[in-house]
């Protein structure tokens, strides 16, 4: 690409032309990656991230753009910065201990307490819905749920300890459950 082409794709890319913005993206990519890979060889996948969001960030501030002529210093100028910025945020979290544990700092956010109130509310219309149920129950009924599922006792336990039939303990049992499963 000539100087004359460059600064044309500049001009129209800066008025907001997508086709521009391609071609001068296209043209600086290989050029800018290894510009980059000979200051962070190590660092592929973080300078191809850096290219797209120095592009992003150029697509955005097209119309304030003091460049003209070529992009090629301000680029390589922007891709060596990016890449500084990014290895120092790294470099911080290097310095973090390896047994440090952020499960015992859990973090409290809009969305944490949002939840919170909303399963709170959730847990609340179920205990109504449950109780409203439980209230349809008759006394034996209950009575015998509670022998079987939270005294845990076998319909044979309860068959002798209250003179019932087993097949008397079974109807009931059921009968409960098909009400407690009821919409």
């Amino acid at each position: 690409m000539t100087a004359a082409q460059e600064s044309f794709y500049i001009q129209q890319f800066k008025l907001g032309d997508t086709s521009s913005f391609q071609v001068l993206y296209l043209f600086y990519q290989k050029r800018i990656f290894n510009y980059g890979k000979s200051l962070f060889p190590h660092f592929e996948d973080d300078l191809k991230d850096a290219y797209q969001d120095i592009f992003i960030a150029i697509w955005k501030a097209r119309e304030r753009l003091s460049v003209d002529k070529t992009l090629d210093f301000y680029l390589k100028r922007s891709i060596k910065n990016h890449m500084i910025r990014l290895k120092q945020k790294q470099s911080k979290f290097d310095e973090i201990p390896e047994d440090f544990c952020l499960k015992n700092y859990p973090f409290q956010d809009e969305t944490n307490v949002l939840t919170s109130i909303i399963d709170a509310e959730v847990k609340s219309q179920q205990e109504k819905i449950y109780n409203q149920k439980l209230s349809r129950l008759t006394k034996r009924q209950l009575f015998l749920l509670t022998e079987r599922f939270i005294n845990e006792k076998s319909v044979e336990e309860i068959m002798n300890e209250h003179s019932l039939v087993r097949q008397t303990v079974y109807n009931m049992i059921h009968k409960s459950i098909n009400i407690l499963k009821e919409t």
